[in-house]
């Protein structure tokens, strides 16, 4: 069970992570690294998860071309096994805080990189909204790695202040931001960043995405159809207002659209044809 203190009259703290000075950083040079973020334990469970329940496959997208990544998009759909990371005090303090209030997941991805894989090409994740830069943030990206992410298997590269300039960096410039296992990489969406290329004999790289975005924007991945409905009924409430079931000015025919989701009424039960007031 998470633990929420208050270190300073400013600072928030959750299990021991200062989530307001996290945001700020993120702020600041656009990313934030935070070590240990999840233990071995909850990587085996995850891992034996995703080795018996998520089918992947072969995606070649931004630059890369050999067929060395896999990937598993809508895990939601697809495992419980990361429900409960969405729904973690650390995450949302950190999600909610970066993009100022209710969000919503834009996309769910479990990726592998194997040996012989390329450098993935410098980009932000915002850029299929065409809203010109510098703007606000909105979006905020979260990366758990389960497997030790170094300089040998592909690291991933980042160009701090990236998020701040309106001109697209150099395909040349960014750091590698080597990671421990558990360890997890929060970013502003507009940061520009990349996989590096995984240079080893046999090492695979595999990692655990979550994005999400401010509510009023159009999620990439459409959370309201790609999860079924009767696995969204499942769900916690707070997971189901993340996928998109809460109210946006009338919701459905003026009821809330999680009580929707449940019980399937489309109409409101007071609305009657051809009805007039006496």
């Amino acid at each position: 069970m998470s633990t929420v203190e208050t270190e300073t009259a400013e600072d928030v703290i959750i299990d021991g992570i200062n989530i307001t000075e996290r945001i700020a950083e993120i702020q600041d040079v656009g990313y934030t690294v935070v070590p240990d973020f999840i233990s071995q334990e909850e990587i085996a469970k995850i891992r034996h998860s995703f080795d018996t329940e998520v089918p992947m496959t072969e995606m070649r997208a931004i630059g890369v071309t050999t067929g060395k990544t896999m990937r598993a998009h809508n895990l939601l759909a697809k495992t419980r096994a990361v429900d409960y990371l969405f729904l973690d005090e650390r995450v949302r303090g950190i999600v909610d805080g970066v993009l100022g209030g209710l969000a919503h997941i834009n996309v769910t991805t479990l990726f592998n990189v194997l040996a012989g894989e390329e450098k993935m090409y410098l980009h932000p994740d915002d850029g299929l909204w065409p809203i010109p830069r510098p703007h606000p943030t909105f979006l905020c990206n979260a990366l758990i790695a389960l497997d030790d992410f170094d300089e040998e298997n592909g690291a991933t590269y980042v160009v701090p202040n990236s998020h701040k300039n309106p001109k697209a960096p150099s395909q040349e410039d960014g750091v590698q931001v080597p990671m421990k296992s558990g360890s997890a990489l929060f970013w502003d969406g507009g940061l520009w960043h990349g996989g590096g290329p995984n240079v080893s004999k046999d090492r695979e790289r595999l990692g655990f995405f979550m994005s999400h975005q401010v509510w009023y924007l159009r999620p990439q991945e459409n959370q309201l159809l790609a999860v079924p409905r009767d696995v969204a009924k499942k769900m916690p409430r707070k997971l189901q207002r993340l996928l998109g079931y809460h109210r946006f000015g009338l919701g459905v025919d003026g009821r809330d659209p999680v009580d929707v989701l449940q019980d399937e009424i489309y109409v409101h039960e007071s609305a009657r044809v051809a009805w007039r007031p006496e």
